[in-house]
C-alpha cells in the first residue's frame, strides 16, 4: 500500500508540473549536457530556453528587449529576429527556432527529455596546404593522429552531416587521400591521408577555421625580427596588398537586358537577398573594402538608382542595388562569376487602366479558412480577406482598371476555378489574399509574399506590393518568398496560373498584434491602398 501510495504522490506532482503543458528538458550542446538552472522547457514541440543560457551555447545571437536577434543576419531580414516568451515566470527563446535559422539541426529524445544542438558541415576545402573548415554553428573539433596508415583524423563534436552529400575536396600537396562520415550521432570525422601527420592548431571551439597541414605551411610571426646571420641577403618582396572591389558596370543589351557581371567561385550559389523600402537587391560576392562606397546611376533604362558597396564578413563584399523600378531577375553562373540579368516583368507598361487584374479573396462559405475565437466571437480569414478584397476592387476601379472577382460574397469556389477564371479572361496579374496562422500563437507576426517557384515576375510583382505594404502596415516584413519553401510542388493557385501571380499573407490571425490590426477596418483600407499603389507602381515603373 505504501508504494502505491508513493507512486500516486509521484505521479500527482507531475501532473502538477505539467499542467501547463510544459516539462524540464535537458539540453547537450558540441556532444555536452548543459547544467541549466532555472531548466529549459519542451512544450511537445518547442524547447524553451531561459534566455540567460544563451551565452553558454556560443550562438552568434544578442538579446535586445523582447527578442533575440541572430547577429549574423541582415537585421533587415525577418529571419533575424526570434520573439521571447515568458514560461512559469521566465523569459525564455525557442531554441529550435533559433537553431533551425542558423542552419542548424536538433534532435529531441522523448524517453530522456534531451535535445541535442547539432551544427551542420558546410564547406571543407585544401588550399595552399592547409584544410579549411566551416559549420553552421560553433563546434568543438580537435586533430589527432592515427597509424597504418598514417592519417590525420579531425573529429567534429555537436556536428551532423548535411542532407546532400558534401563534394570531397581533391587530394593535393601532403594529403593522399580524403574521406569524411558521421562518426557516432554527436561527431563528424574528417580523415586525411598523410605520410606525416601534422596539424596546427590541434583544438578549437569555432564555426569557422583554418588548419595548417604542414609546419612550413603555419603562418610566421607578423612581428619576428629579420635574420641577421646574412645581412647582405635582402628580406623577400612583401606580399602585394589586395587590390580593392571595384563597382561594375552596368550594361544594356539590344533586347533591353540589364546586365551586371560579378565575380563568384564556380559551382557556389551565391547569396542574394530581395528587400523592400526602398527596393533593393544585395548580392555578397568575394572582395577587399576598407569602406563602404557607392555610385549613382542617372539613366532610368538601367532600372538602378544607386550602387553601393560594403565591407562584409568572411572576405566578401556586399553589393547592393537600389531600384528604380520592380524588376525581373536572372542569375547566371559562369566559369568566372555571375551574371545578373534585369529586364522589365511580363505584362508591365503602358497604365493601369489597361490591364486585367483578377483579386482572390482566399477560402469562402464553409472554408473558412483560419479562425480565433475570442469568448463568444469567431474571427475568420474568409471575412477579413474578402473585405480587403472588395476594397481593392473598388480602388482598381475608380483607376479605370478592369476587376475580376473569384469571389465578392461568402461563399466557396474551388482553387482550380479560381486560376481558370483568370486564365481565360486574358488576365495580367492574379492577386490571392490570406490570413497567416501557425500552431504556436503569438509566435510569429507579419507579412509575408508567395509566388511560385523561380517566377522573376511574379516575385517582382510581389516586391513591388510589399515594398508599399510595409510603408503603412506597422507589421514586420517577412520578405517575398518561393512557395517552394511550403511545398515542393508549390501552391495550387500559383501553380496553375498562366499570368504573374501572387499569394499575400497579410498578418497572423493568431498573433494578438496583427490580429487586432487585421479586424481593423481602417487598417483594411489601408492595405488595400497600399497593395493597388505598388501594381500601379509596377504597371508604370515609378517608385517613390
Amino acid at each position: 500500500m505504501r508504494r502505491i501510495a508513493v507512486g500516486l504522490l509521484a505521479a500527482l506532482l507531475l501532473s502538477l508540473l505539467w499542467a501547463d503543458g510544459l516539462r524540464e528538458a535537458k539540453v547537450v550542446v558540441r556532444g555536452e549536457p548543459l547544467a541549466l538552472n532555472p531548466p529549459a522547457l519542451w512544450d511537445g514541440r518547442e524547447l524553451w530556453l531561459p534566455l540567460q543560457h544563451l551565452a553558454p551555447l556560443g550562438l552568434p545571437v544578442a538579446v535586445e528587449g523582447n527578442t533575440v536577434r541572430l547577429t549574423e543576419i541582415p537585421p533587415d531580414q525577418p529571419t533575424a529576429w526570434v520573439a521571447t516568451e515568458p514560461k512559469r515566470d521566465v523569459a525564455c527563446a525557442p531554441l529550435r527556432d533559433l537553431v533551425r535559422r542558423l542552419g542548424g539541426y536538433t534532435r529531441w529524445d522523448d524517453a530522456s527529455s534531451t535535445l541535442s544542438l547539432l551544427a551542420r558541415l558546410r564547406e571543407m576545402r585544401l588550399e595552399d596546404q592547409t584544410l579549411h573548415v566551416v559549420a553552421s554553428m560553433p563546434v568543438a573539433w580537435r586533430a589527432f593522429t592515427l597509424q597504418n596508415p598514417s592519417r590525420l583524423a579531425i573529429d567534429l563534436h555537436g556536428c551532423a552531416l548535411p542532407d546532400a552529400p558534401l563534394p570531397l575536396p581533391e587530394p593535393s600537396g601532403p594529403v593522399k587521400a580524403v574521406r569524411i562520415g558521421q562518426f557516432d550521432p554527436h561527431t563528424v570525422r574528417i580523415v586525411l591521408e598523410m605520410d606525416a601527420p601534422h596539424a596546427t592548431p590541434e583544438t578549437g571551439v569555432q564555426a569557422s577555421w583554418s588548419i595548417a597541414l604542414t609546419p612550413e605551411a603555419t603562418a610566421p610571426l607578423a612581428d619576428a625580427p629579420p635574420d641577421a646571420s646574412n645581412p647582405a641577403e635582402p628580406n623577400p618582396p612583401a606580399e602585394p596588398a589586395p587590390e580593392p572591389f571595384q563597382i561594375p558596370a552596368l550594361q544594356r543589351n539590344p533586347q533591353g537586358v540589364v546586365q551586371l557581371h560579378l565575380p563568384h567561385p564556380e559551382g557556389v550559389r551565391p547569396r542574394v537577398l530581395f528587400l523592400e523600402n526602398p527596393i533593393r537587391i544585395a548580392v555578397d560576392v568575394p572582395g577587399f573594402l576598407q569602406e563602404a562606397v557607392e555610385q549613382a546611376v542617372d539613366d532610368p533604362q538601367m532600372f538602378v538608382r544607386l550602387l553601393r558597396a560594403a565591407p562584409a564578413e568572411g572576405g566578401t563584399v556586399r553589393l547592393v542595388l537600389e531600384l528604380s523600378r520592380s524588376v525581373g531577375v536572372q542569375i547566371l553562373s559562369g566559369k568566372t562569376g555571375i551574371t545578373l540579368n534585369l529586364r522589365a516583368p511580363r505584362n508591365t507598361g503602358g497604365k493601369l487602366s489597361e490591364k486585367v487584374i483578377v483579386i482572390d479573396p482566399g477560402h469562402g462559405g464553409a472554408q473558412p479558412g483560419a479562425r480565433w475565437r475570442e469568448g463568444n466571437k469567431v474571427i475568420e480569414e474568409k471575412t477579413i480577406v474578402l473585405s480587403v478584397g472588395l476594397h481593392i476592387a473598388e480602388l482598381l476601379a475608380r483607376e479605370g482598371a478592369k476587376v475580376l472577382l473569384t469571389r465578392s460574397e461568402d461563399k466557396a469556389v474551388g482553387l482550380y476555378e479560381r486560376t481558370a477564371l483568370s486564365n481565360s479572361a486574358g488576365a495580367h496579374f492574379f492577386i490571392s489574399l490570406h490570413c497567416d496562422s501557425n500552431p504556436r500563437p503569438n509566435s510569429a507576426s507579419g507579412t509575408t509574399i508567395y509566388y511560385h517557384k523561380d517566377d522573376a515576375d511574379s516575385r517582382a510583382l510581389g516586391q513591388a506590393i510589399l515594398n508599399e505594404m510595409v510603408k503603412v502596415s506597422g507589421l514586420p516584413s517577412r520578405g517575398v518568398r518561393s512557395d517552394s519553401v511550403l511545398y515542393q510542388t508549390g501552391l495550387a493557385v500559383l501553380r496553375t496560373s498562366a499570368l504573374p501571380a501572387i499569394l499575400i499573407e497579410i498578418g497572423y490571425l493568431n498573433h494578438s498584434f496583427d490580429r487586432a490590426k487585421l479586424i481593423d477596418p481602417a487598417f483594411q483600407r489601408r492595405i488595400a491602398e497600399a497593395i493597388v499603389r505598388g501594381l500601379k507602381a509596377h504597371v508604370e515603373g515609378q517608385q517613390d
